[in-house]
């Protein structure tokens, strides 16, 4: 199975960090705002915050992988606990990338493939990959519909 880019632990790193300090923040608000309080509104969220932003990407871009195989497509992901999902090609109703604005800063796009049950994405891969990716699926998803 493949991987993700690399680059996908520091894109997952800056948007935990950017979410636990807006924590931290509000935490420090309310620690100076209530009497009585203590450390503990600001404490947490630190210590919390710093554990998630160092160890939750790494599991993530760890156990992150998909596949290409005869049957469709193979996706497996989580941090704690892990997900496998396989589309069948002949489910595949169409699939497109997009690119946030942490993908654009670092040349990453995400795979949406959509069918009836909702959609799937595959992230942070480089663009090109993307791109690329997306073309494979569309072209299999066209020929498999065609066999139908």
């Amino acid at each position: 199975m493949r991987s993700l880019s690399p680059i996908a632990r520091r894109v997952w790193r800056l948007s935990a960090l950017v979410f636990w300090l807006l924590v931290l923040i509000a935490g420090v608000i309310v620690a100076l705002a209530v009497d009585g309080a203590g450390p503990w509104p600001w404490i947490g969220p630190l210590v919390l915050g710093a554990a998630w932003v160092i160890v939750v990407p790494e599991l993530r871009w760890r156990r992150w992988r998909w596949d290409l195989t005869e049957e469709g497509i193979d996706i497996q992901h989580g941090a704690l606990t892990v997900s496998r999902t396989l589309i069948p090609w002949v489910r595949v109703q169409h699939v497109e990338t997009q690119r946030g604005l942490f993908e654009q800063a670092f040349d990453l796009a995400t795979v949406n493939v959509f069918n009836a049950a909702g959609s799937h994405t595959i992230p942070l891969l480089a663009q090109a990959d993307a791109e690329e990716l997306r073309e494979r699926i569309a072209a299999r998803a066209e020929t498999d519909d065609e066999d139908a």
